[in-house]
């Protein structure tokens, strides 16, 4: 700790990183439970002056955050780690993924390296030392030069090394000794992705499900976990959003019909929404639903706008992409999640009346708000073989905690698509024990506290690690008792 009290170094690495831990209000509260901390935040966006105006203070200093792609020696050892991790199999997301890889040629002699790995550097197939041989033998001067800028004594990042941007930072702080935590902002990071989720002095999670994938899969202990509910939908609990007149105006919507949403998703997982508009289109026109209709497509952070350009002008079909452009960070995303468009994507879920989508997020967000869910599980006009069709995610790990609970409708073929939207539109009512249980079980907390748990774990450490005065609410308290 300098003389000018504690240092947090802070990485943003996009926008949606921002959406969760800026605009909820996590990064404020911070600083207004220690008095004396500043904090240094590390962001590509930081070359944005809406970003940096929003943040801007006394205590509240800007770095960059470059991309970043393991090359080298890095590139190597983290192939072999990989290896190793994707052929144990550790879920069935990863199997599954792996299928992936084999058939897209992006993975090869994953048993070979696995071995190689084993032989050579066991420690690399453990669940609590993975990393520890590449964060030996590899340093990022870029990281290093900011860590002798601003002699950081605690780390927090928006993932457990998820994100490549972030890796430096993470590595740094392990070399350096500085204590770490990470405040995993997705349901299916432990579960589904081809690498294994890095170890942090301090992991903050949603629920009990992703504490206990934290523990089984990757070697966390126990105590090494915080459970504080979903930050970013803690606005879903609080009654301020628009009545559905103003909401229908605002997106240029009629209001004597209902409201049929389909959220989209990147092309690389699902390329085929065209189809899917246009089997909804024919089903809203043909009164295959039995009351008017409208659609609202609502295209993904991460998905071309110019691919629905054709559908705009479309009668009763309104095409949005609510979100802010910003500066293009590492990993491609180049929108912001501001607060208006959290709190939009909150009116539309509080006033759609179905929601389409492909085993998305939005099927826990839609639950909370009572509003029905269909799932996509087919593909285009030509169906997809297994392993590149959509019907493989409703076998992932994470995702069958939704569907187990008989929460949504999975449409096989467009048929059922569109009688299952029918369905709901003629009762909202069905399912709804199955969206209530999924709600309870993914959110954790229904308070409307989560960031505020967030902010106070962060403080807690913070002072835990410069030996401050613990500054922890009792609702956090109490969250904390839980999770152990």
């Amino acid at each position: 700790m300098t003389s000018t009290g504690p240092c947090v170094l802070v990485s943003i690495p996009h926008g949606a990183a921002a959406g969760n831990m800026v605009r909820t209000g996590i990064l404020r509260r911070v600083l207004d439970a220690q008095p004396t901390a500043r904090l240094v935040v590390v962001s590509p966006l930081v070359k944005d002056p809406a970003f940096t105006q929003e943040l801007a203070g006394a205590r509240v200093s800007f770095e960059d955050l470059p991309a970043h792609v393991p090359t080298g020696l890095e590139a190597r050892l983290f192939a072999l780690m990989q290896a190793s991790y994707v052929a144990s199999g550790a879920t069935e997301s990863v199997r599954i993924r792996f299928e992936e890889a084999v058939a897209n040629k992006t993975m090869r002699w994953i048993r070979t390296k696995r071995l190689l790995t084993r032989i050579g550097a066991p420690s690399m197939a453990r669940k609590g030392s993975r990393y520890d041989v590449v964060d030996r033998l590899v340093s990022h001067p870029h990281a290093e030069a900011l860590f002798e800028r601003h002699r950081p004594d605690l780390v927090v990042t928006s993932s457990p090394g998820l994100i490549f941007s972030e890796v430096p930072l993470l590595r740094t702080a392990a070399r350096r000794g500085v204590r770490a935590m990470a405040i995993d902002p997705s349901w299916d990071n432990f579960t589904n992705k081809l690498i294994p989720v890095r170890r942090v002095n301090r992991l903050i999670v949603w629920n009990d499900l992703m504490r206990e994938q934290a523990i089984g899969i990757h070697g966390y202990q126990p105590d090494e976990i915080r459970v504080a509910g979903c930050p970013q939908w803690d606005l879903y609990f609080a009654d301020r959003r628009a009545d559905r007149d103003a909401f229908f105006k605002r997106i240029g919507a009629d209001p004597s019909r209902a409201l049929v949403t389909l959220t989209t998703t990147p092309r690389p997982i699902f390329s085929h929404h065209d189809h899917v508009l246009r089997v909804l289109i024919a089903a809203m026109r043909s009164g295959a639903w039995g009351r008017p209709a409208q659609i609202l497509v609502r295209i993904h952070p991460r998905d071309e706008a110019s691919t629905y350009d054709g559908f705009r002008g479309e009668p009763n079909v309104i095409v949005e992409k609510p979100f802010r452009p910003t500066i293009r960070s590492g990993d491609g995303l180049e929108v912001d999640v501001t607060a208006s468009a959290q709190q939009h994507l909150a009116d539309t879920l509080a006033h759609s009346d179905v929601i389409i989508n492909v085993a998305s997020t939005i099927a826990i967000e839609a639950a909370i708000f009572d509003t029905p869910v269909v799932n996509i599980s087919f593909d285009g006009e030509t169906p997809s073989e297994w392993v590149r069709s959509s019907r493989r995610y409703y076998n992932f790990t994470h995702y069958v905690n939704v569907t187990r609970h008989d929460s949504v409708r999975v449409a096989e073929t467009p048929a059922q698509l569109a009688d299952f939207v029918g369905r709901y539109l003629a009762d909202p009512a069905l399912d709804r024990e199955g969206r209530r249980a999924v709600k309870m079980e993914q959110c954790r907390f229904v308070d409307g506290r989560s960031a505020e748990r967030v902010a106070s774990f962060v403080a807690a450490e913070i002072a835990d690690v410069c030996g401050l005065a613990p500054s922890i609410t009792p609702s956090c308290a109490e969250s904390l008792v839980s999770s152990r």
